[in-house]
C-alpha cells in the first residue's frame, strides 16, 4: 500500500500528460485556428489549410486575407459559416469576385459532386491558384473558374488592383490611370444572363463581392435571378463603392425589390436581422453584409 501510495504522484502526473495530449488531439482538430499547417512553395505562393478541411493556394503578397489564411486558416467565419448552412447538396453555387476562392471552395464542398459552382475572377493570378485549390481537393469536377469579370454585358475592362490588397481589385472609373502602387490589367466582362441562356439553368445560392459594380452584375443577371425562386444572394453593400462606380445604394435595392427580394443583415454570429429595403437605399456610406433572398431561408 505504501509503494502505491508512493507512486500516485507519478501516476496523476502520467494522466495529466495524457490528458493534455488528447485535448492538444481534438482542438486541433476541431478548431481550425489551431491546426493550420502553412508550406512555402516559392514565386509567392504558399500552400494551406481552410478551415482544416481543404487545402488551399495562397499569394502571399496580399496584406489583407492571406495572413489569416496562412496563421488562422479562417476568414470572415461569421459569413462563411451562413453561407455554408444556405447550401444544399446538389445547389448550384455561384461566386461573382472569387479573389483566392474561400467561398468557392466552402460552396464545392458544401453542395457536392451532385451540385455545381460556377467561380468567376478576374485577376489570372488569383484565377489560376483558385484552380489549384479546386484541384488539390479534388473539386474541379463539378467547380469551374471562369477568368473574368461579371456586369451587364460583354466587354474588356481595366482591372485595378494592388498585391497588398488583392481583396479590393475592382474595374477602373478611369481607364490609364494607375495610382504609384497599383496594377492595371485589362479583363474580360460577361452578362450571366449571356454566359448561362439555357432557361432550364437556375441558380440557388450567389455570393457577389465585385466592389462597387453590384448593379452592373443585376443587370447581367436578371433573367437568370427572375427564374431562379430559391436564389439567394449574399453580397458586400458599400454604398461608396456603388457610387464610385457610376450608381448608388437606392439603385441596387431597387433591383433586387423588383424582382421579389428581402434584405437581411448579417450579423456578427451569423444572426440574420430584417433590413427594409427604404433603410439600405437611403445609405450613403459604412459596409455591411446583406443577404437577399424572396423568403427567409431555412438553415441547415
Amino acid at each position: 500500500m505504501l509503494r502505491d501510495l508512493l507512486s500516485l504522484p507519478g501516476r496523476v502526473l502520467h494522466l495529466q500528460r495524457r490528458l493534455e495530449a488528447a485535448v492538444a488531439y481534438f482542438a486541433a482538430r476541431t478548431h481550425p485556428v489551431h491546426y493550420t499547417p502553412t508550406a512555402y512553395l516559392g514565386d509567392h505562393t504558399a500552400l494551406t489549410v481552410l478551415q482544416g478541411r481543404l487545402k488551399m493556394f495562397v499569394d502571399t503578397r496580399g496584406n489583407d486575407i492571406a495572413p489569416h489564411l496562412l496563421i488562422e486558416g479562417t476568414w470572415e467565419t461569421n459569413y462563411t459559416s451562413l453561407y455554408e448552412k444556405l447550401i444544399r447538396p446538389g445547389d448550384t453555387v455561384l461566386d461573382l469576385g472569387a479573389h483566392l476562392g474561400v467561398y468557392a471552395l466552402l460552396g464545392a464542398l458544401a453542395t457536392g459532386p451532385t451540385g455545381r459552382v460556377e467561380a468567376f475572377e478576374p485577376n489570372p493570378r488569383y484565377a489560376a491558384l483558385l484552380k489549384r485549390s479546386l484541384a488539390v481537393n479534388g473539386l474541379s469536377g463539378h467547380a469551374t473558374v471562369n477568368n473574368m469579370a461579371v456586369g451587364a454585358e460583354e466587354g474588356i475592362a481595366e482591372l485595378l488592383f494592388s498585391w497588398e490588397w488583392g481583396g479590393g481589385g475592382h474595374l477602373s472609373v478611369h481607364p490609364g490611370h494607375v495610382p504609384d502602387d497599383g496594377v492595371a490589367q485589362a479583363c474580360r466582362v460577361v452578362a450571366l444572363d449571356t454566359m448561362f441562356p439555357d432557361p432550364a439553368f437556375q441558380v440557388d445560392m450567389v455570393k457577389m463581392d465585385v466592389e462597387g459594380t453590384e448593379a452592373r452584375a443585376v443587370h447581367g443577371m436578371w433573367n437568370l435571378l427572375a427564374r431562379s425562386p430559391r436564389a439567394k444572394v449574399m453580397f458586400e453593400f458599400a454604398p461608396g463603392m456603388l457610387a464610385a462606380q457610376g450608381s448608388s445604394a437606392a439603385d441596387l435595392v431597387q433591383l433586387f425589390v423588383r424582382l421579389g427580394f428581402r434584405f437581411w443583415n448579417i450579423g456578427e454570429r451569423s444572426e440574420l436581422e430584417a433590413v427594409e429595403p427604404e433603410t439600405l437605399g437611403a445609405m450613403t456610406d459604412g459596409v455591411r453584409n446583406i443577404l437577399a433572398a424572396r423568403e427567409l431561408p431555412a438553415l441547415a
